[in-house]
């Protein structure tokens, strides 16, 4: 066992998984946070309007992928000193809501992985300068286990998220049910088939949930794990205000296929011969 961990902290393989979760999260971090570090929203407060500046410019440097890894490093620095000081000491809560706080591991984690050796500006100033010397171009390769801590991130979501949820309130619709009341009707439905409706919703969830973790870990399995985990997300995001957070899942599962399957996949899409 300690062989086959050992393998596969050493793996290297294609970055271009890394570098999709570099754009995506950038951009999910503007829709997020940007009202937060808006400049002149914030003028009468020191530390906003300091954490602000940073905030721009590194996930600005993190979407287009100039000195990718830094910047991503960078950023994750940012939200951590953000979670802080605005969430933990500033009581503001959507920063230490467990949504977003995915959201700042999975910057540091992504920071882990040389997430601009692909689709980036470090990656076109490495084609240029190889070109220029008459050297060969870089190839799109690095080690890839920050994917694997990005994956355990999710897993660890979706196994805690199931573990809140093996309760007698919930498996039997009552949570559910009490949701409907807050967000929709704002009575109490009762009647058997409403209640029978519920409580076969509630177990649904928590199946899905529990079997996710190890699904989407297992090759062959990933496949139908994806499609369990895309309607999940589409149920939760089109019924409830969870913002970003069906976003942020599906983008995170990136990590757990393999980059080369990723790679490959971007080929044929460009219709490109695949790689011998």
């Amino acid at each position: 066992m300690m062989a086959a961990l050992q393998a596969r902290l050493e793996r290297t393989s294609s970055t271009r998984s890394a570098a999709l979760l570099r754009i995506g999260l950038a951009l999910l971090l503007w829709e997020r946070f940007g009202n937060f570090y808006v400049p002149f929203a914030y003028t009468l407060d020191p530390l906003r309007l300091l954490l602000s500046v940073p905030f721009w410019v590194f996930t600005a440097c993190m979407l287009v992928g100039y000195r990718a890894q830094l910047a991503t490093a960078s950023t994750a620095i940012v939200l951590l000193v953000s979670w802080f000081s605005l969430g933990v000491f500033g009581d503001i809560g959507d920063f230490i809501h467990h949504h977003t706080w995915l959201m700042v591991l999975a910057t540091v984690w992504l920071a882990f992985t040389p997430c601009g050796t692909s689709l980036s500006v470090d990656r076109w100033f490495a084609v240029r300068d190889a070109t220029r010397n008459d050297a060969p171009i870089p190839l799109e390769e690095g080690p890839d286990w920050g994917l694997l801590l990005i994956a355990l991130q999710v897993s660890a979501v979706y196994w805690w998220g199931a573990w809140d949820k093996t309760s007698w309130p919930f498996l039997s619709g009552d949570r559910l049910s009490m949701l409907v009341m807050h967000q929709y009707t704002g009575f109490r439905v009762t009647g058997w088939a409403f209640d029978l409706i519920m409580a076969f919703g509630a177990w649904a969830v928590v199946i899905v949930e529990y079997a996710l973790p190890f699904g989407l870990f297992v090759r062959r399995w990933q496949p139908f794990a994806t499609v369990a985990g895309i309607a999940l997300h589409a149920v939760i995001y089109l019924t409830l205000p969870v913002g970003p957070f069906s976003a942020v899942m599906l983008l995170l599962y990136l990590a757990y296929y393999h980059p080369d399957d990723i790679h490959q996949g971007i080929e044929t899409l460009l219709g490109r011969p695949p790689s011998p």
